[in-house]
Protein backbone atom coordinates (compact mmCIF):
# COMPACT_ATOMS: atom_id res chain seq x y z
CA UNK A 1 0.00 0.00 0.00
CA UNK A 2 1.47 3.09 -0.84
CA UNK A 3 2.38 5.89 1.99
CA UNK A 4 0.54 8.64 1.55
CA UNK A 5 3.17 10.96 2.91
CA UNK A 6 5.66 9.76 0.84
CA UNK A 7 6.41 12.34 -2.54
CA UNK A 8 5.20 10.70 -5.80
CA UNK A 9 8.46 10.69 -8.13
CA UNK A 10 6.08 13.46 -10.37
CA UNK A 11 6.79 16.20 -6.80
CA UNK A 12 10.31 14.48 -6.47
CA UNK A 13 11.22 15.39 -10.01
CA UNK A 14 9.30 18.91 -9.53
CA UNK A 15 11.15 20.04 -5.72
CA UNK A 16 14.51 18.98 -7.73
CA UNK A 17 13.54 21.55 -11.13
CA UNK A 18 12.79 24.17 -8.68
CA UNK A 19 16.31 23.64 -6.73
CA UNK A 20 17.94 23.60 -9.77
CA UNK A 21 16.15 26.82 -11.51
CA UNK A 22 17.35 28.69 -8.12
CA UNK A 23 20.58 27.00 -8.43
CA UNK A 24 21.60 28.97 -11.77
CA UNK A 25 19.28 32.38 -10.80
CA UNK A 26 21.83 32.14 -7.45
CA UNK A 27 24.87 31.28 -9.53
CA UNK A 28 24.10 34.19 -12.30
CA UNK A 29 24.05 36.39 -9.18
CA UNK A 30 27.06 34.73 -7.51
CA UNK A 31 29.03 35.50 -11.25
CA UNK A 32 27.62 39.07 -11.49
CA UNK A 33 28.94 39.89 -7.99
CA UNK A 34 32.68 38.96 -9.13
CA UNK A 35 32.35 40.82 -12.15
CA UNK A 36 31.38 44.15 -10.64
CA UNK A 37 34.73 43.37 -8.59
CA UNK A 38 36.48 42.62 -11.51
CA UNK A 39 35.34 45.96 -13.31
CA UNK A 40 36.08 47.66 -10.17
CA UNK A 41 39.64 46.10 -10.64
CA UNK A 42 39.30 47.49 -14.76
CA UNK A 43 38.57 51.00 -13.58
CA UNK A 44 41.51 51.06 -11.62
CA UNK A 45 39.35 51.20 -7.88
CA UNK A 46 40.83 49.32 -5.54
CA UNK A 47 38.98 46.96 -3.48
CA UNK A 48 38.92 45.75 0.04
CA UNK A 49 40.17 42.73 1.56
CA UNK A 50 36.49 41.67 2.15
CA UNK A 51 35.98 42.31 -1.41
CA UNK A 52 38.34 39.51 -2.31
CA UNK A 53 37.63 37.25 0.37
CA UNK A 54 33.66 37.74 -1.15
CA UNK A 55 34.69 36.43 -4.50
CA UNK A 56 36.54 33.93 -3.38
CA UNK A 57 33.79 32.45 -1.33
CA UNK A 58 31.41 32.79 -4.60
CA UNK A 59 33.66 30.69 -6.36
CA UNK A 60 34.28 28.02 -3.70
CA UNK A 61 30.27 27.83 -3.00
CA UNK A 62 29.73 27.56 -6.69
CA UNK A 63 32.28 24.59 -7.05
CA UNK A 64 30.94 22.98 -4.10
CA UNK A 65 27.20 23.21 -5.36
CA UNK A 66 27.44 22.35 -9.31
CA UNK A 67 27.27 18.85 -9.13
CA UNK A 68 25.18 18.34 -7.17
CA UNK A 69 22.37 20.63 -9.07
CA UNK A 70 23.25 19.46 -12.18
CA UNK A 71 25.72 21.08 -13.27
CA UNK A 72 28.84 19.46 -12.86
CA UNK A 73 31.25 21.26 -15.57
CA UNK A 74 30.54 24.66 -14.19
CA UNK A 75 31.63 22.94 -10.96
CA UNK A 76 34.73 21.93 -12.12
CA UNK A 77 35.39 25.62 -14.60
CA UNK A 78 34.90 27.02 -10.60
CA UNK A 79 37.82 24.45 -9.66
CA UNK A 80 39.97 25.79 -12.28
CA UNK A 81 38.87 29.11 -11.28
CA UNK A 82 40.31 28.01 -7.28
CA UNK A 83 43.43 26.40 -9.09
CA UNK A 84 44.24 29.59 -11.27
CA UNK A 85 44.07 32.02 -8.42
CA UNK A 86 46.18 29.79 -6.31
CA UNK A 87 48.74 29.95 -9.16
CA UNK A 88 48.77 33.64 -9.39
CA UNK A 89 48.82 34.98 -6.48
CA UNK A 90 45.33 35.98 -5.84
CA UNK A 91 42.83 38.41 -7.72
CA UNK A 92 44.97 41.19 -9.67
CA UNK A 93 44.54 43.82 -12.25
CA UNK A 94 47.43 42.35 -14.30
CA UNK A 95 45.03 39.00 -14.78
CA UNK A 96 41.77 40.97 -15.36
CA UNK A 97 41.50 39.08 -18.83
CA UNK A 98 41.85 35.48 -17.24
CA UNK A 99 39.08 36.53 -14.95
CA UNK A 100 36.42 37.47 -17.34
CA UNK A 101 37.24 34.49 -19.51
CA UNK A 102 36.19 31.80 -16.50
CA UNK A 103 33.23 34.28 -15.56
CA UNK A 104 31.80 33.89 -19.29
CA UNK A 105 32.57 30.60 -19.41
CA UNK A 106 30.15 29.90 -16.25
CA UNK A 107 27.88 32.31 -17.19
CA UNK A 108 27.60 30.30 -20.82
CA UNK A 109 27.29 27.12 -19.19
CA UNK A 110 24.42 28.13 -17.40
CA UNK A 111 22.76 29.71 -20.64
CA UNK A 112 23.38 26.82 -22.69
CA UNK A 113 22.91 23.78 -20.62
CA UNK A 114 26.48 21.02 -19.96
CA UNK A 115 25.32 18.92 -23.65
CA UNK A 116 29.06 18.70 -23.97
CA UNK A 117 30.28 15.22 -25.46
CA UNK A 118 33.45 14.01 -23.05
CA UNK A 119 36.19 15.02 -26.20
CA UNK A 120 34.20 18.87 -25.97
CA UNK A 121 34.35 18.99 -22.33
CA UNK A 122 38.23 18.07 -22.16
CA UNK A 123 38.61 21.02 -25.01
CA UNK A 124 36.52 23.56 -23.06
CA UNK A 125 38.91 22.60 -19.57
CA UNK A 126 42.36 22.48 -21.15
CA UNK A 127 41.65 25.57 -23.19
CA UNK A 128 41.44 27.72 -19.62
CA UNK A 129 43.84 30.28 -18.57
CA UNK A 130 45.90 28.36 -15.57
CA UNK A 131 48.65 30.96 -14.68
CA UNK A 132 51.89 29.96 -14.93
CA UNK A 133 55.52 31.28 -14.44
CA UNK A 134 58.34 31.78 -16.25
CA UNK A 135 59.80 28.85 -17.04
CA UNK A 136 63.36 27.76 -15.52
CA UNK A 137 64.25 26.13 -18.54
CA UNK A 138 65.28 28.33 -22.28
CA UNK A 139 63.68 25.70 -24.33
CA UNK A 140 60.35 25.72 -25.44
CA UNK A 141 57.95 23.91 -23.05
CA UNK A 142 54.87 21.82 -24.54
CA UNK A 143 51.65 23.16 -23.27
CA UNK A 144 51.74 20.08 -20.24
CA UNK A 145 48.24 19.58 -18.62
CA UNK A 146 49.54 18.52 -14.73
CA UNK A 147 47.59 16.65 -11.98
CA UNK A 148 48.53 17.19 -8.73
CA UNK A 149 46.65 15.26 -6.07
CA UNK A 150 48.26 16.20 -2.51
CA UNK A 151 46.46 18.14 0.67
CA UNK A 152 46.74 21.67 1.01
CA UNK A 153 50.04 22.28 2.54
CA UNK A 154 53.47 24.16 2.34
CA UNK A 155 54.35 20.56 0.54
CA UNK A 156 51.77 20.71 -2.15
CA UNK A 157 53.07 24.76 -2.63
CA UNK A 158 56.29 23.54 -3.26
CA UNK A 159 55.58 21.05 -5.44
CA UNK A 160 53.08 23.44 -7.44
CA UNK A 161 55.49 26.41 -7.73
CA UNK A 162 58.28 24.03 -8.92
CA UNK A 163 55.78 22.71 -12.08
CA UNK A 164 54.87 26.15 -12.67
CA UNK A 165 58.41 27.13 -13.39
CA UNK A 166 58.63 24.56 -16.13
CA UNK A 167 55.28 26.49 -17.90
CA UNK A 168 53.06 24.12 -17.13
CA UNK A 169 49.30 23.81 -16.04
CA UNK A 170 48.92 22.81 -12.85
CA UNK A 171 45.35 21.89 -11.15
CA UNK A 172 44.57 20.10 -7.85
CA UNK A 173 42.73 17.52 -6.35
CA UNK A 174 42.76 17.33 -3.13
CA UNK A 175 42.27 13.39 -2.90
CA UNK A 176 41.76 10.44 -4.85
CA UNK A 177 38.19 10.02 -5.50
CA UNK A 178 38.58 14.05 -6.90
CA UNK A 179 41.64 13.01 -8.65
CA UNK A 180 40.21 10.24 -10.74
CA UNK A 181 36.95 12.28 -11.17
CA UNK A 182 39.63 15.27 -12.14
CA UNK A 183 41.51 12.92 -14.61
CA UNK A 184 38.22 11.70 -16.10
CA UNK A 185 37.09 15.45 -17.30
CA UNK A 186 40.57 16.80 -18.42
CA UNK A 187 42.71 13.30 -19.42
CA UNK A 188 45.96 15.08 -17.92
CA UNK A 189 49.54 14.65 -19.30
CA UNK A 190 50.75 14.07 -16.08
CA UNK A 191 49.53 12.73 -12.49
CA UNK A 192 51.65 14.16 -9.23
CA UNK A 193 50.11 12.03 -6.70
CA UNK A 194 51.15 11.75 -2.47
CA UNK A 195 51.40 7.98 -1.30
CA UNK A 196 49.22 9.15 2.14
CA UNK A 197 45.67 9.78 0.52
CA UNK A 198 42.14 9.39 0.74
CA UNK A 199 39.92 7.73 0.83
CA UNK A 200 42.27 5.21 -0.98
CA UNK A 201 46.18 5.67 -1.42
CA UNK A 202 48.24 6.96 -4.29
CA UNK A 203 49.16 3.48 -5.21
CA UNK A 204 45.57 2.35 -5.35
CA UNK A 205 45.38 5.71 -7.55
CA UNK A 206 47.62 4.64 -9.94
CA UNK A 207 46.25 0.49 -9.72
CA UNK A 208 42.77 2.32 -10.71
CA UNK A 209 44.23 4.42 -13.73
CA UNK A 210 45.37 2.04 -15.34
CA UNK A 211 42.55 0.15 -15.35
CA UNK A 212 40.72 2.51 -17.29
CA UNK A 213 41.51 2.72 -20.58
CA UNK A 214 41.25 6.65 -20.90
CA UNK A 215 43.16 6.87 -18.48
CA UNK A 216 45.89 4.37 -18.50
CA UNK A 217 48.84 5.98 -20.69
CA UNK A 218 48.66 8.93 -18.60
CA UNK A 219 52.63 9.08 -16.90
CA UNK A 220 51.92 8.58 -12.73
CA UNK A 221 54.44 10.39 -9.99
CA UNK A 222 53.77 8.76 -7.04
CA UNK A 223 55.43 10.75 -4.18
CA UNK A 224 56.29 8.79 -1.01
CA UNK A 225 58.23 9.32 1.56
CA UNK A 226 58.88 5.28 1.65
CA UNK A 227 62.25 3.96 0.84
CA UNK A 228 62.64 1.46 -2.25
CA UNK A 229 61.86 -2.16 -1.51
CA UNK A 230 59.63 -0.96 1.61
CA UNK A 231 56.57 -3.16 1.65
CA UNK A 232 54.13 -0.27 0.66
CA UNK A 233 55.62 0.19 -2.41
CA UNK A 234 55.11 -3.70 -3.60
CA UNK A 235 52.15 -2.96 -5.54
CA UNK A 236 53.12 -0.24 -7.18
CA UNK A 237 52.41 -0.58 -11.04
CA UNK A 238 56.00 -1.47 -13.47
CA UNK A 239 54.52 2.00 -15.00
CA UNK A 240 54.40 4.34 -12.18
CA UNK A 241 57.19 6.55 -11.33
CA UNK A 242 58.28 6.52 -8.01
CA UNK A 243 60.05 9.99 -6.49
CA UNK A 244 61.18 9.94 -2.94
CA UNK A 245 59.87 12.95 -1.05
CA UNK A 246 63.90 13.84 -0.07
CA UNK A 247 65.78 17.29 -0.14
CA UNK A 248 66.84 16.16 -3.81
CA UNK A 249 63.65 14.93 -5.13
CA UNK A 250 63.26 18.20 -7.76
CA UNK A 251 66.62 15.96 -9.57
CA UNK A 252 64.43 12.86 -9.83
CA UNK A 253 61.99 15.01 -10.87
CA UNK A 254 63.57 16.67 -13.66
CA UNK A 255 65.16 13.46 -15.36
CA UNK A 256 61.59 11.97 -15.33
CA UNK A 257 60.44 15.09 -17.29
CA UNK A 258 63.16 14.94 -19.09
CA UNK A 259 62.84 11.30 -20.71
CA UNK A 260 59.51 12.08 -21.42
CA UNK A 261 60.20 15.26 -23.30
CA UNK A 262 58.19 17.17 -21.77
CA UNK A 263 60.09 20.63 -22.89
CA UNK A 264 59.15 20.87 -27.10
CA UNK A 265 56.29 17.59 -27.15
CA UNK A 266 55.21 14.93 -24.69
CA UNK A 267 56.75 11.47 -25.30
CA UNK A 268 53.84 8.93 -25.25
Amino acid sequence: MPDKDKPSQTEVDAILARLQVEFVENTRDQLDEIETRIDWLDSGREISADDLYDVQRNIHNIKGQGGTFGYSLVGRVAHLFEDYLENVGGVNAENIKDLRTYIETMTSLLVSGENYTLHQTEELLRALPMGRTKSFSSQETHDVEVLLVMPRGLQRRLVASELMSCGFHVNRAYNSMEALSYALDIAPDIVFANYDMAPFNGCELARVFGSIDRLQDIHFVLFTSYEQGDAHLAHVPDNVSVVEKRQDYAKSLSKLLMEWGVFGKMAS
